[in-house]
């Protein structure tokens, strides 16, 4: 029932409330990352990802909670965790190696990750509903039809057109970034 009482109050704006509840599972995340190796502050950075993780989820109404709070967010953290050390390790190891890469090469390498970097962050930036169309229709290769479906538009069309705005909102964003950093 306390679950369901911290879904509300997210919903409901009352952060504050709903965040004192959710500290609560700190400790069995402190314990998890303590136990992988890792130190008090990134079992509290750690926490920290899982919880607005989760608060953005709750706060949309579509969202369904299948399992206790506190498992939720050790799923999440463990997750979170692994992705951390692996991707810390991948830049470890290259550390050890003796690897000459051409200069044009390596440059071209940085252009292409600031790009993914900048893509991402438009795509963070769009927000859930867009993030979501977007990976149904590019990533997963689904029809116009399923979508419909499975994101409840009434119709195709109103889906086609949600993609076309969520679209012309990533452009207008990329635009004013690379307006911003041209003024800058």
């Amino acid at each position: 029932m306390e679950d369901q009482q911290i879904l509300k109050l997210l919903r409901q704006g009352k952060h504050s409330k709903a965040l004192d509840k959710l500290y609560k599972n700190f400790p069995a995340i402190r314990k998890l990352i303590l136990n992988k190796g890792g130190s008090e502050d990134d079992a509290r950075d750690i926490f920290q990802e899982a919880l607005i993780i989760f608060c953005e989820k709750a706060e949309n109404p579509q969202f369904q909670l299948t399992s206790a709070i506190g498992t939720y967010l050790y799923s999440v953290s463990r997750f979170l965790w692994k992705a951390a050390k692996n991707k810390e390790d991948r830049y470890v190891a290259l550390g050890d190696w003796d690897i000459s890469i051409p200069q044009e090469e390596l440059h071209h390498h940085v252009e292409e990750e600031k790009r993914f970097r900048f893509l991402d962050q438009i795509l963070q930036d769009l927000g859930e509903r867009c993030r979501e169309l977007f990976e149904l229709f590019y990533f997963q290769k689904l029809s116009v039809a399923s979508i419909t479906a499975r994101l409840g538009y009434s119709t195709e069309d109103s889906a086609k057109n949600q993609k076309y705005k969520c679209m012309e909102r990533a452009k207008k964003m990329a635009q004013e970034h690379l307006t911003k950093n041209i003024e800058a």
